[in-house]
């Protein structure tokens, strides 16, 4: 066997660990942002209380009128805020995943009593089936409950801002 051959199983063998770590730092950056999702809905949710909702009512010469409107909009913006902490929390559910191989398997004979560079590729084949395209798959799967949490999040935020608007321009607009 030539050197080269040793140097490109290593070089193979250390960019499948580089894999691995990039892929964990990657979920635990998605870890971090449903986090900031489910403190964000925590604040939406609070602020949310503090608008009227149902309460602005229209009023003409002989009636007032409740703005449906405005409270289906609050209505609809907790909805969103609760299907985002539901989305958010169910990506923060742990997942199973990565496995090793431990010291004691790499010292039977099957892997103990075999050349190098066929141990280089037995184990480089174990980690990317069993580790990277197990965390791999996982990653997608956050970074996918992370993005319709966000969508949830986003959508709440312009419901309950234009329920603001609306709470604002009601009275206002009475006036003219």
């Amino acid at each position: 066997m030539s050197t080269s051959n040793k140097t490109n199983i290593k070089l193979t063998y250390d960019y499948t660990l580089s894999s691995i770590k990039v892929v964990n730092e990657s979920i635990d950056k998605i870890n971090t942002k449903l986090a900031i999702v489910l403190t964000l809905s925590g604040v939406l949710v609070n602020f949310g209380k503090d608008l009227p909702g149902y309460a602005v009512v229209a009023t003409s010469v002989n009636s007032t009128y409740p703005c449906l409107f405005c409270y289906l909009m609050k209505l609809s913006a907790y909805i969103l805020i609760i299907t985002a902490i539901a989305i958010a929390l169910w990506g923060l559910w742990p997942s199973i995943g990565g496995k090793i191989i431990l010291p004691e398997q790499l010292l039977e004979d099957e892997w103990n009593l075999i050349e190098e560079e066929n141990y280089m590729k037995a184990l480089i084949k174990y980690l990317e089936k069993e580790t990277l395209l197990v965390l791999n798959d996982i990653r997608d799967i956050k970074a996918s409950r992370l993005d319709w949490s966000i969508r949830a999040i986003a959508s709440a935020v312009i419901l309950l801002g234009l329920d603001e608007i609306l709470t604002i321009s009601i009275p206002v607009l009475q006036k003219l």
